[in-house]
This record gives structure tokens, C-alpha cells and sequence, in this order.
């Protein structure tokens, strides 16, 4: 087992996520270097089953599990329940993303686990947090992506609310769900050692982010619908399909960089005319922009494109597809995907860790294991119960030990 960098090197993280929020954030606090003890069910994380396989193996649950020990803990049970009691007492951190109350139910609320902990740091994710009137019900990201008001403004004008094709609420949730984290632990060290809880639902990061939209309903009554790749605020901004079938993504938040787009296309008449010297009065004729623009970048290939609009110092760029990610040589040069060798895949590329640092790097040291309660018993280990006292969890379906699970994923 690769040794951890980062610098998050010290800290112990308990995991009990399910599906993607809560696991997420134990995986970017994994990345850094802390010590994540991921559990999960004896019957296996829902994660595993989910995606596409390759040698019996699922590959976002590699991903997604990666730097992770992994045990496998029936917590509904008491027996269960007390093991995960003395992994928190063990821990800086402990994610759940269970329906509220379940941890009450369970004997691992935060009132429990800090009497015997004070320095924990507990970070609760649900669909719509711990009150209200909604919060005893299921949420998921989509349910998150459609209450936040983001689907209603992705798609085309003419066409239905968009859903996202991958797990944006949830990732969304997750970077809050690590900062705030950071945060407390920071706060821990100036509070004489007090730790705190989190309560974070899925669908207020995702509409944090969502720009003016709420302050221009509140102010102006102006309720914000879906527009396509275009912009209400900047002109011209859009996605535009080149000769080879290709696409490329303008914008021009700027009002300095229009006039060099019009130039960029051959259209010096729209650079020098007054009336679309900024974003407002653009807006007024944004078809006619468009559809100048539209027309040029139709009649070349992406290649041109490009070298056109880097010699007109236009703020543009390719629309890739994964395959065109990989092959770019800025990507290659940053090391945006590292490669890593897993006993079941072989060589295998993901997305590297992010943010960068330079004195304390952190790193993907290993995928999401394959084996089902892979790390039980050296865990419990850690915690004092004996090789009997594991054999026997075991055989009452408490726990699953690697040797259990007979390498299933």
C-alpha cells in the first residue's frame, strides 16, 4: 500500500456515504492524504454496480473509492453501530448522507459521539438538509438539480428542462461538503479542541452558484428561463459547430473582447459600430451576431478556428469530447490524468488531484478497491478486537472481511 502525501497526512476520516455527496468529500479529503475509512454494507456499496465494467470490475466505483480502506459494516445491527461508535472515536471527521434521523436510530448521533469525542467534526448531507418541512424526505441529485432552479434554465428556449447526464448536484455538494470541513478543523484548533457538526443538503450549493437569478427575482421579478449556449448578460457567447463537425465555445464577458471577434470573422463593420460598443447594446441584435458569427466558423475546420482566434486574441476555445482530453497536449503537460496500476485493470488512467501542491502534493495512491470489506480486519485490528472476536462478527453477518467476500465485487 502506496504511503500518503498531502496535507491532510494525520487526519482519520470516517465514510458512511452512500452513492456519490458524502463519499465524494471523503474522497477529495482521501487525496490530500488523510486517513479515509470508507463503509460500507456486506452486501457491497451501491457504487460498485453502477456504470460500466470492465473484468467484472465497475469503474466509477474505482474512482470514486479511490484512496480509500474500505470496511464492510452491517450498522443497522448494535454490534455494528458500537464498531462504528469506536472507528469516531479514532476520527477528526465523520460523513453520513443518510435520511435524518437515521443516525439517531442508530445510537451515532453528534450529541453521542462527541460526549465520548470532543474534537469530531460530523458533516451530515441530505436532500434538503435536517429541517424543514422537507427534510424527512428521499433526495437524490436529480431531485437536487430540479428543486435548485438548475434545470430550469439548462436546456434549449424551445425545449424541456435539462438534466445533467452526471452527478452535478452531488459534486457540487461535495466541494461545499470538504471546504466547510476544512473549515471546522481549522476552527478546532482556535476553539480549544471543540469540533462541530455540518448540516448540508444537495440542492443549496448547486443554487449558490446559480449567479444572479435569485437576487434578479427578488429585485425585479424577472425569472430566469433557458436560453441555449447563449448569455443574458454577454454577447457574443455560444456554442458554434465548425466545417469538420467540430465545436467551438466563444465569450465575451468583456466589451474589449467583441470587437476582436467581429475582426477574427472579417466583419471590421461590427467592430468599429458604436451601437455595440457593450454587452447591453449587443444583446439588442444578438441574431444578427450570432448568425455572423454562425456563418463563419461554419465555412472552416476547427484547426482554423482556433489559429484565427489566437492570433485575434479571442477568448474561444474547443468543445471536447473525452477522447479529443486526452490527446490535448495541455492536458498531457499538467498531468491532468495520472496513470496508476491496479491488480484487476492493470494501468489505468483517472482525473489527478486537485488543487496542486507544491510542498505537500497529494496523490491517487490506489482505485477503489475490488474486494468487499477489504481492509475489515486490519481495521477492527486497529481497534482491539481479536481474530476471534472478528471470525465470530463474521459468521453473524455483522462485518464481511476480504476473505469473506471471496474477491466479489
Amino acid at each position: 500500500m502506496s504511503k500518503a502525501s498531502g496535507p491532510l497526512v494525520g487526519f482519520r476520516v470516517i465514510d458512511l456515504g452512500m452513492i456519490f455527496a458524502g463519499p465524494l468529500v471523503a474522497t477529495n479529503l482521501a487525496d490530500l492524504g488523510a486517513d479515509v475509512i470508507k463503509i460500507e454494507h456486506p452486501k457491497g456499496d451501491d457504487v460498485r454496480n453502477t456504470g460500466r465494467f470492465k473484468n467484472n470490475r465497475g469503474l466509477w466505483w474505482c474512482v470514486a473509492s479511490r484512496n480509500k480502506r474500505l470496511i464492510s459494516v452491517n450498522v443497522s445491527r448494535p454490534e455494528g453501530a458500537e464498531i462504528v461508535r469506536k472507528l469516531t472515536q479514532t476520527a477528526d471527521v465523520f460523513i453520513e448522507n443518510f435520511r435524518p434521523g437515521r443516525m439517531q436510530e442508530w445510537g451515532l448521533d453528534y450529541e453521542t459521539l462527541s460526549a465520548t469525542n470532543r474534537g469530531l467534526v460530523m458533516l451530515h448531507i441530505s436532500g434538503y438538509g435536517q429541517t424543514g418541512p422537507y427534510h424527512q424526505r428521499p433526495g437524490m441529485g436529480t431531485l437536487a438539480e430540479a428543486f435548485s432552479g438548475f434545470a430550469h434554465i439548462t436546456g434549449e428556449a424551445d425545449g424541456p428542462p435539462t438534466l445533467p447526464s452526471v452527478p452535478i448536484a452531488d459534486g457540487v455538494a461535495s466541494l461545499s461538503g470538504t471546504y466547510a470541513v476544512l473549515a471546522a478543523l481549522l476552527a478546532r484548533e482556535k476553539n480549544g479542541g471543540i469540533g462541530d457538526e455540518i448540516d448540508l443538503s444537495l440542492y443549496e450549493p448547486l443554487l449558490s452558484i446559480l449567479g444572479s437569478m435569485v437576487i434578479d427575482y427578488d429585485q425585479l421579478g424577472h425569472i430566469t428561463q433557458r436560453r441555449g449556449n447563449r448569455s443574458t448578460w454577454t454577447v457574443p457567447r455560444n456554442a458554434y459547430r465548425t466545417q469538420d463537425d467540430k465545436w467551438v465555445a466563444v465569450s465575451s464577458a468583456a466589451n474589449s473582447i467583441a470587437p476582436r471577434m467581429f475582426r477574427a470573422v472579417g466583419r471590421e463593420d461590427l467592430a468599429n459600430d458604436p451601437d455595440l460598443a457593450t454587452n447591453p447594446q449587443r444583446l439588442k441584435r444578438v441574431d444578427e451576431l450570432d448568425g455572423a458569427i454562425a456563418k463563419w466558423i461554419g465555412e472552416h475546420t476547427l484547426d482554423r478556428v482556433l489559429q484565427r482566434f489566437h492570433e485575434f486574441d479571442v477568448v474561444a476555445g474547443p468543445i471536447y469530447d473525452v477522447a479529443q482530453i486526452f490527446n490535448d497536449p495541455q492536458v498531457q503537460h499538467r498531468q491532468t490524468f495520472t496513470e496508476t496500476a491496479d491488480a484487476v485493470l492493470g494501468k489505468v488512467r483517472v482525473q489527478n488531484v486537485v488543487p496542486r501542491f507544491k510542498r505537500n502534493p497529494g496523490r491517487v495512491r490506489w482505485l477503489g478497491k475490488a474486494e468487499i470489506g477489504a481492509d475489515t480486519e486490519a481495521v477492527l485490528g486497529e481497534l482491539g478486537y481479536s481474530h476471534e472476536a472478528i471470525a465470530g462478527l463474521s459468521a453473524d453477518g455483522v462485518i464481511k472481511t476480504a476473505a469473506a467476500s471471496g474477491g466479489k465485487t
